[in-house]
């Protein structure tokens, strides 16, 4: 069981995902200014980032479902982190565009360890 390296790295995550908002309002994301605006951006945002602190909470209670969740959660995040990382170089616009890449290196990193952890100690079925 990987207990201790699931919640040090689910943290690290966690803290990566809210840098990544962090970094996408200062970076002037195009979605948010193009569609949401800076205010509705960062409270969908916030509200997303509330469901995985649910799945931390649950997945310390070793709760099989959330496990499952949980490497779903890293695996968006692996994704994010490789979507803003290609549109930015592709386009070649950073601000005022795909902002979020620099973040988007942790979330890839920090990501598919967690997700490694995760899969490797996914509970039985009980």
């Amino acid at each position: 069981m990987h207990k201790n390296k699931i919640i040090i790295f689910y943290l690290l995550l966690l803290l990566f995902h809210v840098a990544h908002v962090f970094e996408e309002a200062w970076g002037h994301f195009w979605i948010m200014d193009s569609i949401f605006g800076p205010g509705r951006f960062l409270a969908l945002n916030w509200l997303l980032l509330c469901i995985p602190f649910v799945l931390f909470y649950f997945t310390l209670n070793e709760k099989r479902w959330a496990y499952i969740l949980s490497i779903v959660y890293a695996g968006i995040m692996i994704l994010n982190g490789i979507g803003h990382n290609i549109a930015t170089l592709v386009t070649g616009r950073y601000f005022g565009g795909f902002a979020g890449g620099f973040t988007g290196i942790g979330l890839i990193i920090i990501g598919t360890i967690l997700f490694y952890y995760l899969k490797s100690s996914l509970p039985l079925r009980h």
